[in-house]
């Protein structure tokens, strides 16, 4: 299924019903219309700390988390490792579909950031393979690094699991310039992720007050 085009608001849907008819009991957030996304969502405002680490890209460039992946910008966050089946592949379908909304804000003000949790094994050429199957664009990073530079970045996110294969079912948005940040727990629709999206920038539009 990964690195197959399909319309883009249903590429989620699609993945996470075919997921998730595989999984037995409550292990992910379920919907009336059976896509696992959107439906039983919950969102709040958090506070992260943004360590300043130097990290690895797919192109195996040193990134320093605050200053260059995250910069100026409005990010999404979320986590994965390649080797995954279940969680990763929803959350990658999401961005995907993410990515054809934000257009040709990608990569400019807008920032999609997807932190292996595996760094071990996620050296860069494998995330590069992982992108490639995902049709990545410019301005949807996938990082890894030492795995002390790693599990730090996700602890001051909210985002650390002492095993990997347990990571959440998370995804954060947040401004780089405010400090802003909301958490999504469970499979957040690509619309849902957008409307926040937009909320900051309006935001930010007007002085930092909600217009």
């Amino acid at each position: 299924m990964i690195g197959m085009r399909r319309s883009g608001k249903y590429t989620a849907a699609f993945l996470a019903g075919m997921v998730l008819a595989a999984v037995p009991g409550p292990a992910f957030p379920e919907t009336p219309n059976g896509t696992g996304a959107g439906e039983r969502v919950d969102f709040r405002p958090v506070q992260v700390k943004l360590f300043d680490i130097p990290l690895r890209d797919q192109d195996g460039n040193s990134v320093r988390f605050r200053t260059d992946a995250i910069g100026d910008r409005i990010v999404v966050v979320d986590t994965f490792f390649t080797s995954c089946g279940l969680i990763c592949p929803i959350l990658g379908a999401i961005f995907m579909d993410l990515q054809g909304m934000a257009g040709d804000r990608l990569g400019k003000d807008i920032a999609l950031l997807s932190i292996s949790v595996d760094p071990l094994t996620d050296i860069p050429p494998r995330l590069k393979a992982y992108a490639t199957k995902w049709e990545a664009r410019p301005g949807w990073v996938f990082l890894t690094g030492g795995k002390q530079d790693v599990d730090r970045v996700l602890s001051g996110l909210g985002l650390f699991a002492a095993d990997f294969s347990d990571h959440p079912a998370a995804i954060l948005v947040g401004d780089g310039r405010t400090g802003e940040w909301t958490r999504f727990n469970g499979f957040a629709t690509p619309e849902q992720l957008m409307e926040r999206i937009e909320a900051l920038s309006a935001k930010r539009a007007a002085g930092g007050k909600t217009p």
